[in-house]
C-alpha cells in the first residue's frame, strides 16, 4: 500500500512543477486527496501531510474565476507560453523581457500581429494598423490633435468613457458638439442623422453602466471614430463607415501597456504637431517611434493567435451571445430580487451590471462569492453593484459557475 502512496507521490510533485498539463493536475491532485492521511505515521505521515496541503493548495488556485472588468482573465495557454517565454524565447535564446524593438524577431511578432489582426477582424487595406502607448485615455489628446480645428466633430455620450473623451476633444477643438444617449433613448441612435458632423466619435461598449452599441453600420454618418477598448474581437463588424477605431489590450486583446489602433489611411494628415502627437508620424514608423512595450506585444500576439485557434469572431460572437443569455436570462428571471437594465439591444454583452433590490445583500454577495473563489465582480466604484464582465477568455465553466453561486446565495437568502 505504502508503494503505491508512494507513486501517487512522485506523480503529483512532478504534474506541480508542469503546470501545462492542468488537466492531469487536477486529477492527480484527485487522486492524492483520496490517500487516508490519518493512517500514515511517523515521518512518512509528516511528509504525506505537506504534499497534501500544498497540492491542494495549488489545487484550488487554479479554480480561481476572475471576471475583472480590466485588466481581464488572460488564456491559461497563453499564460503558460508567456512563461516559458521569460525563462527562454527560443528565436533569442533568451528571455522576451530582453528582446529588443529593433531586432528581426521583434519584427516578425509585429508582423505577425498585422497579419493576424487583419484575418480575425477582416481589416481592408485601405486601414492601417498601429500599436501605441498610452491606452485609450492618450487617443482623447492623440485624436483631436490630429483633426482640423475647422471640422465640426460629434460627440455620442452615453457613459462615463464617452463623457471623457468629449471633454478632452472639447480642450483641442473648436466645433465639438455633446449628443447625449441615456440607456432609455439609445433606440433612436439609428434613426437620427448625424451627417453633418465631419467625424462622430462612439464608445462601443460603456463598461460602468453596461450600454453596448454594436451595430456601428447602422449609424448616419461615414467618418465614425470608435473606442473599442472592451469589445473589439468580441463581433464581427463593418468598416463601411469607420475613420478610426482604437482600443487598450487589456480586455479582450492582452495585457495594459499596448493599444490598438486602425486607421483609415485618409485620415491621416501631414501636420507639424510635436512628434508623440503626430499621427503621420506614428504611422510611418510602423509603431515604433520610440522604444515600445515589448512584452504587452507579445502578449498581443500570443493572444491572436489562440483566437484564431478557438475559431476566430464566429466563435467569440456566438460564446458571447450565448453566455450574455445565459445570465440575463437567469437575473430577468429573478426580477424581484434584482434590478437591472431592461432588456433591449443595447444591453451590453461585455459588461453585465445589476444589484440587489434589498441593497444590505450586495457587499454580503460580494464576500461570499469571493470565499468561494470568484474575483472581480464588484461595480465601479462611481456606481457600486455588481459587474460581470465577459471578456473573450470567460470560459462556459465559468458562466455557469458563477450562476450556481448566485442561485445558491438567493436560496440562502430568501428561505
Amino acid at each position: 500500500m505504502f508503494s503505491s502512496y508512494y507513486s501517487i507521490f512522485i506523480i503529483s510533485i512532478y504534474f506541480s512543477k508542469n503546470k501545462n498539463n492542468i488537466i492531469y493536475l487536477h486529477l492527480i491532485i484527485f487522486l492524492f486527496f483520496l490517500i487516508p492521511i490519518e493512517e500514515l505515521t511517523g515521518f512518512t505521515g509528516l511528509i504525506f501531510g505537506i504534499c497534501y496541503k500544498m497540492l491542494k493548495r495549488i489545487y484550488f488556485m487554479t479554480q480561481l474565476y476572475n471576471f475583472s472588468p480590466g485588466p481581464s482573465k488572460l488564456p491559461v495557454s497563453v499564460i503558460n507560453k508567456a512563461s516559458e517565454a521569460i525563462v527562454n524565447y527560443k528565436p533569442i535564446n533568451s528571455s522576451i523581457l530582453e528582446i529588443t524593438h529593433r531586432s528581426k524577431e521583434f519584427a516578425k511578432i509585429l508582423e505577425n500581429i498585422e497579419q493576424n489582426l487583419i484575418k480575425i477582424l477582416k481589416i481592408p487595406d485601405y486601414f492601417d494598423i498601429l500599436l501605441l502607448q498610452g491606452g485609450a485615455t492618450f487617443q482623447n489628446a492623440l485624436i483631436p490633435n490630429n483633426i482640423s480645428f475647422e471640422k465640426n466633430i460629434g460627440c455620442i455620450v452615453n457613459g462615463h468613457w464617452g463623457l471623457k473623451t468629449y471633454e478632452d476633444f472639447s480642450k483641442v477643438l473648436n466645433n465639438v458638439e455633446l449628443i447625449e444617449k441615456s440607456y432609455e433613448t439609445m433606440e433612436t441612435i439609428y434613426i437620427e442623422d448625424y451627417s453633418k458632423f465631419n467625424n462622430l466619435h462612439i464608445t462601443s461598449n460603456e463598461t460602468i453602466n453596461g450600454i453596448q452599441i454594436r451595430e456601428l453600420s447602422k449609424i448616419h454618418n461615414a467618418n465614425l471614430i470608435v473606442d473599442m477598448s472592451s469589445d473589439i474581437g468580441s463581433y464581427k463588424l463593418s468598416f463601411q463607415n469607420i475613420d478610426y477605431i482604437y482600443a487598450g489590450a487589456q480586455k479582450n486583446l492582452g495585457i495594459p501597456g499596448v493599444t490598438l489602433c486602425i486607421i483609415n489611411k485618409d485620415f491621416i494628415k501631414e501636420n507639424s504637431n510635436p512628434t508623440y502627437l503626430n499621427l503621420n508620424e506614428l504611422n510611418a514608423s510602423k509603431s515604433l517611434l520610440n522604444t515600445p512595450s515589448t512584452f504587452s506585444i507579445f502578449i498581443f500576439d500570443l493572444v491572436l493567435q489562440w483566437m484564431i485557434e478557438m475559431g476566430g469572431l464566429e466563435y467569440f460572437e456566438k460564446k458571447s451571445n450565448d453566455q450574455s443569455s445565459l445570465i440575463y436570462e437567469f437575473l430577468d428571471s429573478q426580477n424581484d430580487k434584482f434590478t437591472l437594465l431592461n432588456k433591449s439591444e443595447f444591453r451590453s454583452k461585455s459588461n453585465i451590471t445589476f444589484n440587489f433590490k434589498n441593497l444590505e445583500l450586495t457587499n454580503k454577495f460580494l464576500e461570499y462569492t469571493k470565499q468561494n473563489g470568484i474575483l472581480g465582480i464588484n461595480g465601479h466604484r462611481s456606481v457600486g453593484g455588481i459587474r460581470i464582465s465577459l471578456y473573450n477568455s470567460i470560459t462556459n465553466e465559468m458562466v455557469d459557475y458563477l450562476i450556481g453561486q448566485i442561485e445558491y446565495f438567493l436560496k440562502q437568502e430568501y428561505k
